[in-house]
């Protein structure tokens, strides 16, 4: 394994990579190299202030809100972002700012653009959007049509391009070795590992709050992610934790079997209380 990691998550929307910020810090902490794309500028999603303020009769609307640009949206929901990440300790922050919905077919040039950043980033691993038309987040009438679902498909695609050497290349081509997608788009059975990030909760909560363009305050992010990482967490033996599906599965030269699961074989009824609970 190289000594230090390369990840590359990359996301339809800014606030996407929240569902696995915590793993990113973890290994950010560790000195591991991350960088966190979005495919667009969420310019068009979770405006819950305009929203709002159009609720409301036009007398009694905020003017400042009401003249807000997109381009002044995007600008807000990048600062988001960069903050958010900033709190995990990553910086290496690229905003591609493609039109929405993002479509594959009206932004080819979205495939060209990651594996520009591929080439340049040369991952270990990428996190990206789940593929899968129907899994859980994907309960929409045309599944084929999900700004998700084409982030997966382009960085898919331009992960398959990166590894291959064509004329005209000035770099060497370049293979990531492993592919994830977040859990949060999955049900619980169809996780095939979970990461314990009961110690980056606080910060979980604290990124989550930075959203304020889509209405989220500290309270209801609080309550939030207690809610969902707490659940999962609670069902794997710890305080909160984040889900995560394999492209593929894994070749591997013994059989694995994590020190996590050798614990909690021996571990006493009070150990198991305490790791629920948060507590080391």
């Amino acid at each position: 394994m190289a000594d230090n990691l390369r990840i590359l998550g990359v996301n339809a929307h800014p606030h996407d990579f929240t569902h696995y910020a915590g793993t990113l810090g973890i290994h950010a902490a560790r000195g591991d190299e991350v960088t966190v794309v979005s495919m667009t500028a969420g310019s068009n999603i979770h405006n819950e202030t305009l929203g709002d303020e159009l609720i409301k009769a036009p007398e009694d609307r905020d003017p400042a809100i009401m003249n807000q640009t997109a381009a002044d949206y995007s600008e807000l929901k990048e600062t988001e972002l960069r903050t958010a990440c900033g709190i995990f300790g990553i910086s290496d922050v690229r905003m591609l700012d493609f039109p929405e919905p993002f479509r594959l077919d009206s932004s080819p040039g979205a495939i060209d653009a990651m594996k520009e950043i591929i080439l340049d980033v040369r991952p270990h691993i990428m996190i990206t959007q789940s593929p899968f038309l129907l899994g859980r987040m994907h309960d929409i009438p045309d599944p084929t049509r999900d700004d998700h679902s084409e982030t997966a498909f382009a960085s898919i695609e331009a992960r398959n391009q990166a590894s291959i050497a064509v004329h005209g290349m000035t770099v060497p081509p370049h293979k990531i070795a492993v592919t994830y997608y977040p859990g949060v788009y999955f049900q619980r059975n169809q996780l095939d590992f979970i990461v314990d990030i009961s110690d980056w909760f606080d910060k979980r909560v604290e990124a989550e709050a930075t959203y304020i363009s889509q209405g989220h305050t500290p309270e209801w992010s609080h309550r939030r992610m207690d809610v969902t990482l707490g659940n999962l967490g609670f069902t794997s033996g710890v305080a909160h934790a984040e889900g995560f599906v394999r492209e593929k599965a894994e070749l591997m030269t013994e059989l694995p079997i994590p020190a996590s699961a050798l614990h909690e074989a021996t571990a006493t009824h009070e150990e198991m209380l305490k790791s629920r609970l948060g507590q080391k």
